[in-house]
């Protein structure tokens, strides 16, 4: 019995030395040793005033507009953003396997773009069809670090906000029959 209670009190005081030896001075709420970065909130809007989808019959008029902004307009500026564009073929699912830098190296906010169906052509090289999507968004510089707006994998530089009003993660346009 003796043995027993020497064994349990041996258990816990090696217990409590575990536990307060694993504490460290900078335990808070952000330890010290974790650095923050503050990314801005960039919105990609689309403009009402431009085509909504292109269509097929007449892909010469479509003139899909949209404007990048931030959305805290006091809010401190990325370095610079990439307008980047990404193709969705009609028969699969959403996938960022297709990205392409529709503007590069943008670095005043508000900015507006209007894209032509000729210049999507171009862009991927080939001919439109029907029931394509394709998306406009930024990838968002903070110094030196890139934050993609559609990787290859994990969530992009619109995750978490989508809830908020008046904000839109992309700009989409469709392609019609």
């Amino acid at each position: 019995m003796k043995i027993k209670n020497i064994n349990i009190v041996s258990a816990l005081l090696l217990g409590a030395v575990l536990i307060f030896s694993s504490c460290r001075k900078d335990d808070g709420a952000i330890p010290d040793r974790v650095s923050i970065t503050d990314i801005p909130v960039i919105t990609t809007d689309k403009d009402a005033t431009g085509s909504a989808s292109v269509s097929l019959a007449s892909p010469g008029s479509f003139a899909g507009k949209f404007k990048i902004s931030l959305y805290f307009p006091d809010a401190t500026p990325p370095t610079k953003v990439d307008v980047v564009v990404r193709k969705n073929p009609s028969t699969s699912t959403i996938t960022n396997n297709n990205v392409k830098v529709y503007k590069a190296g943008v670095t005043s906010l508000p900015a507006s773009y209007t894209i032509t169906a000729a210049e999507l052509s171009t862009l991927f090289g080939a001919p439109l069809v029907a029931n394509e999507i394709y998306d406009f968004a930024t990838d968002i510089y903070v110094g030196d670090k890139k934050y993609e707006a559609f990787p290859v994998v994990g969530t992009g530089t619109g995750a978490g906000v989508k809830g908020m009003p008046y904000f839109s993660e992309f700009a989409r346009f469709d392609v019609k029959p």
